[in-house]
């Protein structure tokens, strides 16, 4: 086109020379080293860029051609590298500088002004070099030289008179017409619609209400519109054409794509029509016998040319096969893939393998066009598929060498493709327990049960079966073991086939064509732990952990005292069910781990030491002869045909103790009961009885078996004693002496209601309403009641004594002013509770606001602690640095519990002798320490009752026996 430039850029592959110090030669360099160099060519005057490898120039004599090279420094080494250029002829503008321009690495040197050519500064890029014409007509091959190399860059093609411009035909390339609604492709020269004559525009919008205008395309005069990437510029889809007369967007729309192109290879499954089941075989290794169906895929090119009148026309691709040797070739097989006609989106290409004749190894395939001619130069090609192709000889292989019975192996065959196979276990014995072939496998053809290869005497098959290969050639065979299979070295064996009967099992077999493999097939082995020292109290859920590599499901079974001699199943406690009719196992997980969690509460065992065995098979417990199970007539083995382990524990009685935050509890304040409760009960009960007085808790009971309970004590109750029981449920989980509660609370009595055994002592009282029992009385009736011997509650009883609230102070006699000293006292307030100590002035007074009088003294918070004797006690530290001489007063609050002491000291220069005095409100209290009972068989509370009168305070834990 006449006054258009036309930029043309060829990749010539190109490398730098690598050289070894100054003396040392340059490295052999290839074309496939030079990967980086560009050589850019502008169109001359009244000349041409012509596509192609190398570019070609039309132009005539005198005709400049002005070109650049940029990415030139991979080809010079940084101290003696050099790029010759040759014109191709000596017959050119200022020929007497020679046909050469040689280009070294510098920054400030040209070769020569008539050429204007160097490497310029910092953008690796040769300066543009303005070369004057040819002066003969001819054709002439611009080439580069490296270190001896050379590569042709261009060829021009001078002629005497000026070259017109050359139309797209002149170049291999046609108009298509494009309808309205068609689709068109980057690369094309097109009308649209038959619309021609003045220049026209396609417009791409963008969506929505308010569209604007995303690209647009010009046409030339005569309205062809030239798709060059640049002008579509990656904006692809719907485009509307213009209107010649306003310029306004028309209903006439055209579709541009990129013209892509992909390529599948995949298995043959169907023969005949070359279908497969997706199957990709890049990246696989195929056997050269294996059958492959090559797929092009042109999604919008194949359906836009097709024409099945006109195949010429119709658009067509390649597909380019890399050998191992690398060669190239479009044939593959017995096809040839050099012309294949775009029909769909999607092509069968064709079908076929690769024959024995084929050399192993690695091979690439690729898919490019061959029409039209724009895509064959410019569009890209096809994505890349590697596979390798490997001889059809006859292997199986097993995946592991060895396996734990109870767990399957499997073992892949390698043969011709959708061949029909014999495999089978190679002299296994019929009496043993062998692996057996997964049913229902893929590729399964029947049963391969006689072996008839020799007419006089037929041979039975142990594990056998006839397997089809798959469309590669493989089929992988699943053998499962059982937890009785023998642990033994088992041999499979693949056989081709002379013939066989798939219905009766029987086969000829191919003696030359077969192949083996040995799979060890061993025991596991099965272990068993349990959380905890080995020695529980019952009620404890015990966690019996192990692993199993033998068999899937792990037996439990318990021996000891009195029970059955060979064991009974741990699962069904309390009913006593022999070990060989075990119908509960504990399932192993897919890591060979297993877990029980055994409930102690309810197993009707006495205390004592058991041994627990874990089974990989159902056994006659630890019996050395099997034994058939009741119900269901299976074998129970003995102990040794089973893996199994062991592990003792000690089940001992749960016990209950019980202990108060303090003897003496002061009106207004909190009682704490603290203990242990063994046996995992869910909760406990607390009962106080007093004068007029009851009242019960719940109590629940930690992980660990401790518990808390707070309880307040109103500012009202009485100063007395008062008893308290705490009853534990035991192994039944169950209160069976429980507390009733009628006409809302005001009618509550206490009665067995879960005798397992007879009568009882005591069927019931009354503790709250009418006829009801003292309280000390109601509280030694509630202990006779636990004690019943039909019933396994047990329980442990305390004492507690109300009174008064106190404060004492130890007053600290006079002190020296600046020292340090502690104010210090007793209470029976309860441990951990705060208290306010204030020292203040005697004599503060209220005072001037222009004095400069100050006040002394402190005011802090502390916590009761536990004292030394009966009595808890608190402390705080005084410093009186600073303080003045005067009579202070301590003030001692409770901030829980209504209670105040009071006490005054001297603050002197000088203390001669100080004599502490105890002060504060004594209100009179009687205190004792507290004594655990004595009697082991029915601990009553009738020593208390007969110590009442002292206020005694006593702390008892029962164990019964």
């Amino acid at each position: 086109m006449k006054n258009t430039k036309i930029m043309a850029v060829l990749v010539v592959l190109l490398a730098a020379a690598l050289f070894v110090g100054a003396t040392s030669a340059a490295a052999p360099m290839s074309i496939d080293d030079f990967n980086n160099l560009t050589i850019n060519i502008t169109a001359p005057t009244n000349g041409t860029i012509i596509p192609g490898t190398p570019v070609a120039v039309q132009t005539s004599i005198n005709t400049p051609v002005n070109f650049s090279i940029t990415n030139a420094s991979a080809l010079l080494d940084p101290t003696s590298g050099e790029v010759i250029v040759d014109w191709g002829t000596t017959n050119v503008w200022n020929a007497g500088a020679g046909r050469f321009v040689t280009f070294d690495y510098s920054n400030d040197v040209s070769p020569g002004p008539a050429y204007n050519g160097h490497w310029v500064d910092g953008n690796d890029q040769w300066q543009a070099i303005a070369m004057q014409g040819y002066t003969a007509a001819g054709t002439y091959t611009i080439s580069v030289e490296v270190s001896g190399d050379t590569y042709a860059l261009a060829t021009v093609y001078v002629s005497a008179t000026p070259v017109p411009t050359p139309t797209p035909a002149d170049l291999g390339y046609v108009i298509r017409p494009v309808a309205a609604g068609q689709d068109a492709f980057v690369y094309e020269h097109i009308t649209v619609a038959a619309q021609t004559g003045a220049p026209l525009k396609l417009v791409k919008f963008s969506d929505g209400a308010n569209p604007s205008i995303i690209n647009q395309i010009s046409s030339d005069s005569t309205g062809v519109f030239y798709l060059t990437e640049a002008v579509v510029n990656g904006q692809y889809g719907t485009y509307n054409l213009t209107d010649t007369t306003t310029g306004a967007a028309t209903a006439t729309q055209v579709s541009i794509w990129y013209p892509e192109i992909s390529l599948q290879a995949e298995l043959t499954t169907d023969l005949t029509t070359g279908v497969t089941a997706g199957d990709s075989i890049d990246g696989q290794t195929v056997n050269k016998d294996t059958v492959v169906s090559f797929l092009i895929n042109a999604p919008k090119v194949g359906p836009a040319f097709y024409n099945s009148a006109d195949l010429t026309n119709s658009s067509h691709a390649k597909i380019v096969f890399t050998t191992p040797v690398a060669g190239k070739t479009t044939a593959f097989g017995t096809a040839n893939f050099n012309s294949v006609v775009l029909t769909a989106s999607q092509t069968m290409a064709g079908f076929t393998a690769a024959g024995q004749d084929a050399a192993a190894g690695t091979y690439t395939a690729q898919a490019e066009y061959v029409t039209p001619t724009a895509f064959k130069d410019y569009a890209k090609k096809s994505n890349t598929i590697s596979f390798t192709l490997q001889s059809s000889t006859l292997t199986i292989t097993a995946a592991k060498d060895s396996v734990v019975r109870s767990n399957p192996f499997t073992v892949t065959i390698t043969g011709k493709a959708q061949t029909v196979y014999a495999v089978y276990l190679e002299n296994a014995i019929s009496t043993e327990v062998n692996p057996t072939l997964q049913p229902s496998q893929n590729g399964f053809k029947g049963n391969f049960t006689t072996d008839n290869t020799n007419s006089a005497s037929a041979v039975a098959i142990i594990g056998g079966g006839f397997f089809q290969t798959d469309a590669s050639g493989k089929r992988t065979i699943q053998y499962n073991t059982a937890a009785n299979t023998e642990d033994k070295t088992y041999t499979v064996k693949v056989n081709g086939l002379v013939a066989y009967d798939a219905t009766t099992g029987d086969a000829i077999l191919d003696t030359s064509d077969y192949d083996k493999v040995k799979v060890k097939v061993e025991k596991g082995a099965v272990t068993i732990t349990a959380s905890g020292d080995g020695s529980y109290y019952i009620g404890d859920e015990i966690k019996l952990t192990g692993t199993n590599t033998d068999s899937s499901n792990v037996f439990l079974f318990l021996t000891g005292q009195n029970l059955l001699e060979n064991g009974i199943v741990l699962k069904d406690l309390p009913t006593k069910v022999p070990a060989y009719n075990a119908t509960n196992p504990v399932a192993v997980k897919t890591d060979n781990t297993w877990e029980y969690k055994w409930d102690t509460s309810n197993i009707a065992l006495d205390t004592g030491a058991y041994t627990i065995y874990a089974t990989s098979r159902l056994t006659n417990g630890k019996s050395s002869s099997p034994q058939t199970m009741t119900a269901s007539g299976q074998e129970a083995v003995k102990l040794s045909d089973s893996e199994y382990a062991t592990i003792s524990v000690n089940l001992k009685q749960p016990f209950l103790s019980a202990v108060p935050s303090g003897t003496v509890i002061a009106q207004g304040d909190k009682l704490y009961v603290r203990g242990t409760a063994e046996g995992k009960p869910n909760n406990l009960m607390l009962y106080i009885f007093g004068p007029n007085f009851f009242e019960d808790h719940s109590i629940t009971v930690e992980d660990d078996g401790s518990y808390e309970k707070k309880i307040d004590i109103s500012s009202s109750m009485s100063s007395n004693q008062y008893f308290v029981v705490v009853q534990h449920p035991m192994y039944n989980g169950v209160f069976d002496a429980v507390l009733v509660k009628e006409q809302n609370g005001d009618y509550q009595y206490f009665k067995i209601q879960n005798a397992t055994t007879g009568g009882s002592q005591q069927a019931s009282f009354v503790v709250w309403g009418n006829n009801k029992l003292q309280g000390s009385q109601a509280a030694d009736a509630l202990t006779k009641m636990i004690d019943d011997a039909n019933i396994d509650d047990i329980y442990t009883k305390l004492t507690f004594t109300v009174a008064a609230p106190w404060i004492r102070i130890n007053n600290p006699g006079d002190q020296a002013v600046g020292s340090k000293f502690t104010v210090a006292g007793t209470t029976n307030l309860a441990i951990g509770d705060q208290i306010l100590v204030e020292v203040m002035s005697s004599s503060f007074t209220a005072v001037d606001k222009t004095s400069t009088s100050t006040t002394s003294g402190v005011s802090q918070t502390t916590k009761v602690v536990a004292g030394e004797g009966a009595d808890n006690a608190w402390a705080v530290d005084v410093d009186t640095t600073n303080w003045k001489l005067d009579e202070y007063t301590i003030k001692v609050n409770g901030i829980e519990v209504d209670v105040t002491s009071t006490t005054n000291f001297n603050l002197v220069e000088k203390v001669v002798t100080p004599t502490p005095t105890a002060t504060g409100a004594q209100p009179t209290t009687t205190t004792a320490t507290a004594t655990p009972t004595a009697t082991p068989s029915t601990p009553g509370f009738g020593a208390f009752i007969a110590l009442a009168g002292l206020g005694a305070v006593a702390l008892l834990v029962l164990r019964r026996n």
